[in-house]
């Protein structure tokens, strides 16, 4: 059986996420195709960069990936592999994870399609003082920020508290474990003494009391929720708190309006955003254009899942 697709998916096998785009897919008899970045040694697979077209065949099934044919691309992986280095590894381990990582690459030869999100556009809007300097031209209220590795003639450290927070997100492997750096609140003087020339950081205005926000853009749809505890604001990072509550909100028409135009000026389709609301002001805090949002499914039961099919179905 050769496959054929009109979508085409690109996860990893245990990306629940994509489960559920999967299952809505087939609910709706879509011709679809999941290749995980994980799984793609089981297949031989052969791109010809001049049609363009990819085929593949596995144990069960065959491929052939047609322009002609494909309307969109769901992209659940992310654009560049973080670990590529990873000691674990044999060098014909890392040689193969470096080769496949360029493989999902090699993707954007398919142009004339829409990309949920394209990885080029994912790669630029995942970068945080991009983000910040978008949404500030955009009208949004920012934290004073700066990307530093000195703790010295730093304005944001004339204040009691700091936030800190890594310029990149990534994965540390602690003891055979995985390990993820949280946002932080110092005190200042803890860090003035402190030594971070090593690596630059994010150092951001503390802005407290404040409640998060997490925003959904699917196009021209919006999603906000509230993230609470005890009916109050999260002062900390939430995503250390447990018995956290989340509320559908609707957020005001002019900050509706700069979380779509945001998306949209980053070239995205989908973008997870996170705002705050301090002393009755709306504050971007940053996007995340690959994000998770199953988990405001298990909670809320909102409605991300067949509103990014309907995307997918529709096409560019």
């Amino acid at each position: 059986m050769e496959i054929c697709p009109e979508i085409l998916i690109v996860s990893t096998k245990d990306d629940y996420a994509t489960d559920y785009i999967a299952f809505y897919l087939n609910k709706v008899n879509a011709s679809y195709l999941r290749l995980n970045i994980d799984q793609l040694s089981d297949f031989s697979i052969n791109i010809d960069p001049y049609s363009p077209e990819i085929y593949g065949d596995g144990t069960n099934f065959s491929f052939k990936i047609d322009p002609d044919i494909l309307k969109s691309i769901y992209f659940r992986a992310p654009v560049f592999w973080k670990d590529q280095y990873n000691g674990n590894l044999s060098p014909d381990q890392q040689f193969s994870h470096n080769q496949w990582a360029t493989f999902i690459q090699s993707l954007i030869i398919f142009e004339d399609i829409l990309w949920v999100n394209h990885p080029q556009k994912v790669y630029s809007a995942e970068n945080k003082p991009y983000q910040l300097y978008k949404a500030r031209k955009l009208g949004f209220k920012t934290p004073e920020t700066i990307i530093t590795n000195s703790n010295k003639n730093n304005s944001i450290l004339e204040k009691n508290t700091v936030v800190i927070k890594t310029l990149g997100s990534m994965m540390l492997n602690i003891n055979d474990s995985d390990g993820f750096i949280y946002t932080n609140i110092v005190n200042n003087k803890n860090l003035q003494n402190g030594d971070i020339s090593s690596a630059p950081v994010i150092l951001q205005e503390t802005l407290i009391p404040k409640v998060d926000i997490r925003v959904t853009v699917i196009r021209n749809k919006v999603f906000a929720v509230s993230i609470k505890k005890d009916e109050q604001g999260i002062n900390t990072d939430w995503r250390l708190e447990e018995s956290v509550e989340y509320e559908k909100i609707k957020l005001p028409k002019d900050i509706e309006k700069k979380c779509i135009e945001l998306t949209e000026t980053l070239g995205l389709k989908y973008g997870g955003i996170d705002l705050l609301i301090h002393n009755d002001n709306y504050y971007f805090i940053e996007i995340n254009p690959t994000g998770d949002w199953m988990w405001l499914i298990n909670h809320l039961d909102l409605e991300i899942d067949e509103e990014i099919v309907k995307l997918l179905l529709e096409g560019k």
